[in-house]
């Protein structure tokens, strides 16, 4: 199956859901809609900036940035999905990972030198 999402690829929320997820957490199906929810949770952050709409206009290296968030993002669905998978400290661990990226890129999307260089 293709991806289905734009700022971030099935592979790199698998990478971001590290070594040992779930059957659910890894199928392909829901980690394309895992991608499509990050997607809109990062549009509603940037307040409608259009960062789907717009991708091919953004420059390389935040789309790498983007990417890294979204991914981010979208293992924090599956996480959360399937927390029992893991042992309590391994599963919180993840998840202040991801949310310490998630606050940073929220505090970072209202940067307006950040859309500006982003091409947006």
């Amino acid at each position: 199956m293709a991806d289905s999402g734009t700022l971030a690829t099935t592979a790199q929320v698998l990478l971001a859901i590290g070594a040992d997820g779930s059957a659910a957490q890894v199928l392909i199906d829901n980690t394309n809609i895992w991608i499509l929810m990050a997607e809109s949770d990062m549009e509603k952050a940037s307040e409608g900036k259009g960062l789907v709409a717009k991708y091919a206009s953004i420059t390389a290296s935040y789309k790498q940035w983007l990417a890294a968030v979204a991914s981010q993002r979208a293992a924090w669905y599956a996480i959360n999905q399937d927390p029992d998978n893991w042992d309590l400290a391994t599963t919180q661990s993840k998840l202040n990972v991801i949310d310490s990226i998630w606050q940073d890129f929220l505090k970072d999307i209202k940067d307006k030198d950040i859309i500006d260089n982003m091409g947006i």
